[in-house]
């Protein structure tokens, strides 16, 4: 891009897709904080609405509008949460699932229904990122695609029932607990106000094992975990 070759912009799927994610995610939140009344003027929300969404989807983690927590409504809160669980790009010691995988999974899906459409001795490729996948590559790539994103969001549920259970009744709503725990196991930094010293002891240890995880990507920790079963005879 520095000698010119401005193209690279637009070649690459990832980059297309993230600045497209940014400004339909942008775009969405702005219109629920100008639909809602959080702010007095179209400036605003789009001020704190831009400014918000990309650092969640960036995993940026620098927040301006205060506490989402109690300012922000519900659809506002999980709009940020998903620019969370998606993250941004592969290779990101942050982020969630990872813009390229759900691509992947949405591509990958559409691909394997229209296999209904055509006839058994048809040679088809899974083009992806300008890649024409073989279909023995096209299953590798969806299925770590689709263990990676089913592994994430059990463990974000396993989080956020755990939050539910510690946390005072009454002192936070369910989108409180699903931004909080999505930005802890993403290691975005964002808070909708749960997070500090004087929390549960147990929700403080979910917190670690979210952030462990997430920025270990979840296949490494079961890597680990299978040597430590192995070492221990568990196979025998």
């Amino acid at each position: 891009m520095l000698r010119g070759d401005l193209k690279n912009l637009y070649t690459d799927l990832q980059t297309r897709w993230v600045f497209g994610y940014f400004g339909l995610g942008t775009l969405l939140l702005v219109a629920i904080l100008l639909f809602n009344g959080t702010y007095e003027s179209l400036f605003e929300a789009v001020r704190y609405g831009l400014f918000q969404f990309v650092s969640a989807a960036s995993c940026t983690g620098f927040q301006t509008a205060g506490s989402l927590g109690t300012r922000w409504s519900p659809e506002a809160q999980l709009t940020v949460s998903l620019g969370m669980v998606v993250g941004a790009a592969a290779g990101s010691t942050v982020g969630g699932i990872k813009l390229i995988r759900a691509l992947t999974l949405v591509k990958g899906t559409a691909f394997r229904i229209s296999d209904a459409f055509y006839p058994d001795a048809a040679v088809r490729y899974f083009n992806i990122n300008d890649r024409n996948l073989s279909e023995s590559e096209a299953t590798r790539e969806f299925k770590e695609a689709a263990i990676i994103a089913f592994l994430w969001v059990v463990f974000l549920t396993v989080g956020i029932f755990v939050l539910l259970t510690v946390l005072p009744t009454g002192e936070f709503t369910l989108e409180n607990v699903v931004f909080e725990v999505a930005s802890a196991q993403g290691n975005v930094g964002l808070s909708s106000g749960i997070t500090g010293p004087s929390m549960p002891t147990a929700a403080k240890v979910m917190f670690l094992f979210n952030m462990w995880i997430g920025r270990l990507e979840i296949i490494p920790v079961l890597v680990l975990l299978r040597a430590l079963f192995e070492r221990g005879g568990a196979y025998r």
